[in-house]
């Protein structure tokens, strides 16, 4: 069978809903990995599988259309967080208008919350959680998919097929087309325990040259050694497949999947491949590369980076302050190439961290920042503006200051967007903190909108500090120079020219 994952064009403002993390819309293309995961896991069981990205490869809507009339595809997939909805549910409805019984799949975090607004139709199949497993079965020796064998699919919702009693029919979905809508059906789901055991991504499925991250050199790939976090932040939303998996163990557990990661000779076949490849760069995206405190844990950060510092790669990840402690294992990363640590700093008030439970003290932020540039590793700063009611003006030019002071390179800012799968959702409704219609969330870009009037900062102060923040931490003359000072390519430059464009318009 022929299997296409797809990414639709750009929304109808120009952006491209960020499928990796899930919660902005990107300044830059990285390869998403978790559909490459599920790639992989088709081609061992003998299927062609082609990845259609058509924002990175600059394929409109009318592009599109004219490409899918002439595509031989058996199935369509689609990753779907929050923000990309709108353009997967528009991609979905162009394809039911030209073929109307093709099978689509939709996967990813947004449709393992609400199944049932993805299933629009009896060919329309939604994968809740982690998506590997579940497409082995689909698409194992005895093809379930296309013999509606799907009783036994873990993971896997879909609407009924037999007509009976409850059959209804649905409203017209476009061109003449109407839609017969059963009941739904919701398998139990699972966790894979062994990610050791899952096939490297199909990178080979993606055209390298396309993707990058601003601060690793090209061509650059992104990695996963684990998957789950055990913070306990109210307001977070993790990388897109462990909100995926949070949200799908939640519905029948109190609490959060357990962390699990992969062995660190496993993770170091996968660097050897990746530099076989000709990749000079890889952004390690786990929700927190040093994974969990003690010293079983950083013993492990040590192994993997004896192990790759040979292969003579660059490379970045995501940790939590309060794990920037131990000085072996930070110069171990050093020598083995990281160049860059991403912190979820979020605030510099103590106050604001105990309220939204992050679990680290202001102290940690700073020694966390310290310690990385010891080692000359660049600590990229996240900053989250309106997290807490306690938040003021003068805390959000405090923090910005800070950054200045501590000759930070890399910050983001961004406001909070309470997802309905998170705590401070529930904080804010309960509070009427809302500022849209119906005291409810709404989908929007988080790097320039926000959707809460908090008591001391309101919806539309806390986008006039977002700007304000971003025009005063990277358009200073100062800071200006040293990022023209730093690029190494005239390709570097035009990309850092398109981030800039993206960020202040």
């Amino acid at each position: 069978m022929k299997i296409t994952f797809l990414i639709p064009p750009k929304d109808e403002k120009g952006r491209n809903p960020e499928r990796l993390f899930g919660c902005n819309f990107g300044l830059y293309a990285q390869q998403n990995i978790f559909i490459l995961y599920s790639a992989s896991t088709l081609e061992q069981k003998g299927h062609e599988v082609v990845v259609k990205d058509c924002p990175v490869n600059n394929i409109n809507w009318s592009k599109f259309k004219n490409w899918l009339t002439k595509d031989n595809s058996d199935v369509y997939v689609f990753y779907t967080p929050f923000l990309a909805e709108e353009v997967d549910k528009k991609a979905h409805k162009l394809i039911r208008e030209i073929f109307p019984n093709r099978k689509i799949i939709f996967s990813g975090p947004e449709c393992s919350s609400r199944p049932e607004a993805f299933l629009l139709d009896i060919n329309t199949f939604v994968i809740r959680g982690e998506p590997e497993n579940v497409f082995e079965q689909l698409f194992n020796d005895d093809l379930k998919i296309l013999n509606n064998d799907l009783d036994d699919v873990q993971g896997l919702s879909y609407r009924c097929e037999i007509i009976n009693e409850d059959l209804r029919e649905g409203k017209p979905y476009g061109a003449g087309i109407t839609i017969l809508k059963g009941d739904i059906h919701t398998n139990p789901s699972r966790l894979i325990k062994n990610l050791d055991e899952l096939p490297f991504p199909a990178r080979h499925l993606l055209d390298k040259e396309k993707y990058f991250n601003p601060k690793l050199p090209r061509p650059s790939t992104v990695l996963l050694t684990s998957r789950g976090c055990f913070g306990q932040c109210i307001y977070c939303i993790p990388c897109s497949l462990s909100f995926a998996n949070e949200i799908e163990f939640k519905k029948t557990h109190k609490f959060k999947p357990p962390v699990r990661m992969r062995s660190p000779e496993n993770i170091y076949e996968e660097v050897k491949q990746i530099k076989k490849m000709g990749y000079k760069s890889f952004y390690i995206i786990d929700d927190n590369f040093t994974t969990l405190k003690g010293k079983k844990y950083e013993d492990r950060i040590i192994k993997i980076c004896n192990l790759i510092k040979p292969l003579n790669l660059i490379w970045g990840c995501l940790a939590r302050a309060d794990q920037i402690k131990n000085e072996e294992m930070i110069k171990a990363m050093a020598d083995a190439g990281c160049k860059y640590v991403d912190l979820g700093i979020e605030s510099f008030n103590q106050k604001t961290l105990d309220f939204v439970k992050k679990g680290c003290k202001v102290e940690d932020n700073y020694t966390a920042i310290l310690l990385l540039k010891k080692y000359k590793i660049n600590p990229k700063i996240n900053v989250l503006l309106g997290v807490s009611p306690f938040e003021t003006k003068e805390d959000i030019h405090w923090m910005v200051e800070v950054l200045k002071i501590l000759d930070i390179e890399f910050a983001s800012f961004d406001i909070v967007i309470p997802h309905p799968r998170t705590e401070i959702y529930d904080i804010a409704k309960k509070n009427e903190w809302f500022a849209t219609e119906h005291n409810d969330y709404k989908p929007v870009d988080p790097l320039k909108e926000g959707t809460l009037n908090l008591p001391n900062l309101s919806k539309q102060k806390l986008e006039e500090l977002v700007r304000w923040a971003n025009r005063e931490f990277y358009l200073r003359p100062s800071y200006i120079w040293l990022r023209l000072k730093k690029i190494r390519s005239f390709q570097e430059l035009k990309d850092l020219f398109s981030i800039a464009l993206k960020l202040f318009r």
